[in-house]
């Protein structure tokens, strides 16, 4: 049998306190005279609805101060934000749009895509939206990351394109296609315009195909345990999580770690049509489709922590 030294490089660590928090960490605590490690679990849990139930909208910020945006049906023009307990509706969208996406913070964002292939973008300020410049290439259900003046727009439909587009504030510029053409990835949203991750969506149909972008090329990494589109998605290129989608309709969750997924804590309500932002650890979930066709208010809560547990042996 191979030693924990073979396994890993390095021999468990003997110490009279517990290790700092890294997911898997061995060690030995002379304290109680017990061998340690830390454990991560992570939960969903309800949160506040937002005010108009809605689908296909564009959501951007964090799980404690989010900003969701447009969505159907029909077409939506209403922002509402997101305190950690309970939904606000604030200075509505230039131009009612669904199948949209969102990029930025709860205070400044940038709106862009929808349907039918709009071009049309708009900025955030925190109090109102200012339409700013058009994409390039006009579509809808693709995806996006970054901030209010460094945004990426990746994918969408018609024709399941694999074009990309930055955003420096005021303005869009063709980028480097990605491998694979797609509409309703999951994209994880603390991706900036130099390091981004999508996963899954339709090629037409449904993939478990995921790509990096490193700001110069496209790279394809570990597929998903399940293919979808039309899920949320949060976190980085290296500590991601992504949630919900179709086909069918579902609830499962699953967490990367820079190279490969694995399948965590399913959402409490299934659901596809969704949006979602946050990190890996704290993200959210807003409205979607569920049952098979209702449209939802409802939003949820991804929590994931390391706790020490003690090493038991048969």
């Amino acid at each position: 049998m191979a030693t924990y030294k073979e396994i890993h490089g390095v021999n468990v660590q003997y110490r009279s306190s517990d290790a700092p928090e890294i997911e898997g960490d061995v060690w030995y605590n002379s304290n109680p005279g017990k061998l340690r490690m830390y454990a991560s679990a992570g939960s969903w849990a309800s949160g506040g609805n937002i005010n108009t139930g809605r689908a296909y909208l564009g959501v951007s910020g964090t799980q404690t101060a989010t900003l969701a945006v447009g969505g159907n049906s029909p077409a939506k023009d209403e922002t509402e934000t997101y305190d950690g307990s309970s939904w606000t509706e604030v200075g509505d969208l230039s131009t009612a749009k669904t199948n949209t996406s969102a990029s930025g913070t709860q205070t400044a964002a940038v709106s862009f895509l929808y349907s039918p292939a709009g071009v049309n973008a708009e900025k955030w300020n925190g109090t109102s939206w200012t339409e700013s410049g058009n994409l390039n290439s006009g579509r809808h259900d693709g995806g996006g990351c970054g901030t209010s003046t460094a945004t990426l727009c990746m994918g969408g439909d018609p024709g399941h394109k694999p074009k990309v587009e930055s955003f420096d504030g005021s303005s869009w510029t063709e980028g480097t296609d990605m491998n694979s053409g797609r509409a309703k990835m999951q994209v994880a949203k603390e991706g900036t315009t130099t390091a981004s991750l999508v996963a899954g969506g339709e090629l037409p149909g449904d993939t478990a195909n995921a790509e990096i972008w490193n700001g110069t090329s496209w790279t394809e990494v570990g597929n998903l345990n399940t293919g979808r589109s039309s899920g949320g998605g949060a976190g980085g290129t290296t500590d991601a999580v992504i949630y919900g989608g179709d086909s069918p309709q579902t609830g499962k969750t699953e967490s990367y770690d820079g190279s490969t997924w694995t399948e965590v804590a399913d959402m409490g309500t299934v659901g596809n049509n969704l949006s979602g932002s946050g990190s890996a650890t704290a993200a959210i979930r807003v409205g979607g489709t569920s049952d098979p066709t209702t449209i939802v208010a409802i939003s949820e809560e991804w929590s994931f922590v390391a706790s020490v547990e003690t090493v038991a042996f048969d």
